[in-house]
C-alpha cells in the first residue's frame, strides 16, 4: 500500500511547494494528522491554482486547468483513504487519472479501495 501512496503523491507533488512525497517515503510512522495536514494544503494549493487558471482563461476550462484540477482531485483521493473513506472518492480519483493521462495506473485507486 506505501508504494501505492507514494506513487499518488508524486502525481500530486508537481506545483505543490511543500515535500509531499518524502512524507510517504519516510520508513518512520509519520504521524497520521501530519500526513492529514500536508496533503489538506495540497488540496488547496492545487484548487487554488485551478481558480486561478480558470479566471485567467475568462471563465474557460483548458487543459492545464483541468490537469491541476485532477490533482487536486486525486489528493483528495488520498485524503479519504488515510481517513477510511476511499471508496466514496474513488471514481473522482479514476477521472482524475485520466485526466492526468496516466489510464494504466488507475489500478493504484483500485488497490487502495480494497483495504
Amino acid at each position: 500500500m506505501k508504494n501505492n501512496l507514494i506513487r499518488l503523491a508524486e502525481f500530486i507533488q508537481e506545483g505543490f511547494p511543500e515535500d509531499l512525497v518524502a512524507i510517504f517515503k519516510s520508513s518512520e510512522q509519520e504521524d497520521r494528522d501530519e500526513r492529514l495536514a500536508l496533503i489538506g494544503k495540497a488540496i488547496n494549493v492545487h484548487r487554488e491554482r485551478a481558480e486561478t487558471l480558470w479566471l485567467q482563461a475568462g471563465k474557460k476550462r483548458t487543459p492545464e486547468e483541468r490537469y491541476v484540477t485532477a490533482q487536486a482531485e486525486l489528493a483528495s483521493f488520498v485524503f479519504a483513504y488515510l481517513t477510511g473513506d476511499a471508496k466514496e472518492y474513488a471514481d473522482s480519483a479514476i477521472e482524475a487519472m485520466h485526466a492526468l493521462g496516466r489510464q494504466s495506473e488507475e489500478d493504484l485507486v483500485t488497490k487502495l479501495c480494497r483495504r
